[in-house]
């Protein structure tokens, strides 16, 4: 709260902290040059905390963001604690030098991050097709509204309290690895450039229907498509089959978990980071095994939002069907969960 509040009044007071910011810790510069970008008549406020400026034509989100925090891809950073999309020249702003709410808890609520379940695209009668016009109307809305798509293994440092992530992000997969992930979903995000990760069962891979190796090591390589398991045969792995022991259980179990994750790896050479559970159902026993095989993160089809104290191997995704429409996509992207405070 109290962080909250100095923000508010870092931005109210900005230009009375230009004359007299030592009181707050804050130091005058006024030439300061960066690789890019000069500013040589531009008087700003800065501490080890913050930096308080006024921006200038020629001044982005991600320029502002190389220079102060070293990496353009922070820009989200700026534009998150100032409530803005893009800098707008002679415009005050406040640049925070450190991560102070990384678990994205505020008087607004829990930050929570959707992961959305997709299965199959283009036409069909099945429920779990979206079509291609349904698929590329959705991505085309989380741009116009200023979502923040990231990849999946970026929840692993925010459910260790590590970093923090953007306000309003979403997290895309696709489970299973049919040929229409390829064909339809992959050109669709790519156009976005929108990450993305796909689950495979590798029993189905290069089945007719199915993606190819070779078009998993494609999608993979553009830097879009991160591949993760999602089982070697698809099964329930929750429940024991007729008359199976629990050795036998385990046993088939530990092949489930682990022959998929080898067969990645050989083909794409990286380590695995996530396993999504065949219909969403998982026990103790199989959330062992997977941190014993050194995944870190697993995931259901239990529908919600997964806040930064959320179970790292009972991750909540919400699945997206070829019958729902624009509203009901919208309603599956909750990123703030209201407190009772609220």
């Amino acid at each position: 709260m109290k962080s909250n509040i100095l923000n508010i009044s870092l931005i109210l007071v900005v230009t009375s902290l230009l004359n007299g910011c030592a009181s707050l810790g804050l130091s005058h510069n006024t030439s300061t040059t960066t690789n890019q970008i000069k500013y040589p008549k531009l008087t700003y406020a800065e501490s080890e905390d913050y930096v308080v400026l006024v921006t200038k034509k020629g001044d982005s989100l991600k320029t502002l963001a190389k220079h102060y925090l070293g990496d353009e891809k922070l820009a989200w950073v700026i534009a998150d604690f100032n409530q803005i999309t893009a800098i707008v020249p002679r415009r005050e702003i406040v640049i925070p030098l450190k991560n102070r709410n990384i678990t994205g808890v505020s008087s607004r609520g829990v930050q929570s991050i959707p992961i959305l379940c997709y299965h199959r695209f283009g036409q069909g009668h099945e429920k779990l097709a979206v079509s291609e016009k349904k698929f590329r109307e959705q991505m085309q809305y989380l741009k116009d509204n200023h979502y923040n798509v990231i990849p999946m293994d970026a929840m692993h440092d925010f459910l260790e309290n590590r970093k923090p992530l953007p306000a309003k992000s979403v997290i895309i997969t696709i489970d299973d690895g049919y040929r229409s992930t390829y064909d339809i979903a992959y050109p669709i995000l790519k156009s976005f450039n929108f990450p993305a990760t796909l689950f495979l069962y590798t029993d189905f891979t290069g089945a007719r229907d199915a993606v190819s190796w070779k078009q998993t090591k494609i999608m993979y390589d553009s830097g879009i498509i991160d591949i993760q398991p999602h089982s070697k045969s698809h099964p329930n792995m929750s429940l024991t089959n007729i008359d199976e022991s629990q050795k036998n259980y385990k046993l088939r179990i530990t092949d489930e978990v682990r022959v998929p994750g080898k067969a990645i790896k050989k083909r794409l050479k990286y380590d695995m980071h996530t396993f999504a559970y065949p219909y969403g159902d998982t026990n103790p026993m199989i959330i062992e095994l997977l941190k014993k095989t050194r995944y870190k993160l697993g995931v259901t089809v239990d529908p919600g939002s997964n806040s930064a104290f959320a179970h790292p191997y009972m991750l909540q995704r919400t699945m997206i069907f070829g019958d729902h429409d624009l509203n009901d996509f919208q309603q599956a992207l909750t990123t703030v969960k209201k407190t009772n405070f609220n």
